[in-house]
């Protein structure tokens, strides 16, 4: 929780809903520029382009939060490149994991093989990337910033950011839990579950200082345990299909037995890991989250 403080705005219960909602876009805009920029100066560093995906979902998470704050047309536009920039970044981010995976097993000369070849798709998946960057830079996307800044700023300058904050989360919530009492039978669902964790966390923080402290902490961290726990059946998931198309592919050559042997290595440890997560997400579980969150929102009445 520490690193989410860094998201908060100081003072905001006393602030008015346009001028939270001006810092929260400056701030979650301005670390999605200063992440695009750092993963192309910087390709072969994993991080950067780890956490350009973080902060394009945090500000997309900004743009649902002010949803009627934040004037259509801009609103809009942000939305489709906070979109295109993430998938954009979507194959580096999933080769970068497979490679951090494979360098884990054995050093044979048939994992030599297999890392030199993805560190050579990794480099042809930063692309997509760079061609955003040039494209935004086009677009003059630090002035459209600025000009929206300025706009959402002078807006709903004499509305009260606790009570939007109370308003605008319970749809939020609701959304969640309507997703989350799901059967959750097939990968998709477990998915569509992982990123709604993630966006009503993102809500959390940018609603936190007009909610009850420790209250707040304690739904973040089960939403944080959450997301942990898919997230292992998930990355074992993905890397078991791209394992399994690579194998399938005319550039799998004599590393075909080895990419199908990992294959089945990432579905066993997947299966493992939904079981694991089956097991912890029990309906007590779910009850005991959601009055947590029935009893956050009362107190912040």
């Amino acid at each position: 929780m520490a690193d989410s403080n860094r998201w908060l705005v100081r003072d905001a219960r006393r602030l008015p809903v346009g001028t939270v909602a001006a810092e929260t876009l400056r701030n979650r805009l301005d670390a999605v520029w200063t992440e695009l920029r750092a993963a192309c100066a910087s390709p072969d560093q994993a991080e950067h382009v780890h956490q350009l995906r973080v902060a394009t979902r945090r500000a997309l998470a900004a743009f649902d939060a002010f949803h009627g704050v934040i004037p259509a047309k801009r609103r809009d536009w942000f939305k489709h490149r906070l979109r295109r920039l993430r998938r954009s970044a979507g194959e580096a981010r999933d080769l970068d994991v497979l490679t951090d995976r494979l360098s884990c097993e054995p050093a044979t000369r048939a994992h030599g093989r297999l890392i030199a070849m993805l560190a050579r798709q990794r480099l042809t998946s930063r692309q997509p990337i760079r061609a955003e960057l040039e494209r935004l830079g086009d677009e003059d996307w630090p002035t459209r910033v600025d000009r929206l800044i300025t706009v959402v700023d002078g807006r709903r300058r004499h509305a009260s950011f606790r009570a939007f904050a109370r308003r605008r989360l319970r749809p939020l919530v609701a959304s969640f839990f309507e997703q989350a009492d799901r059967r959750l039978r097939d990968r998709d669902e477990l998915h569509t579950l992982r990123i709604a964790g993630k966006k009503l966390r993102y809500a959390l923080e940018i609603f936190a200082t007009a909610l009850p402290a420790r209250a707040r902490t304690r739904c973040a961290g089960a939403l944080e345990q959450l997301q942990k726990t898919l997230g292992q059946f998930t990355d074992h998931a993905a890397a078991a299909d791209r394992l399994q198309r690579w194998a399938s592919s005319t550039d799998a050559g004599p590393n075909h037995d080895l990419l199908v042997a990992l294959c089945d290595q990432e579905r066993t440890k997947a299966s493992a890991a939904r079981k694991t997560f089956s097991k912890w997400w029990n309906p007590a579980r779910r009850r005991s989250l959601r009055r947590r969150f029935t009893h956050t929102l009362r107190r912040s009445a």
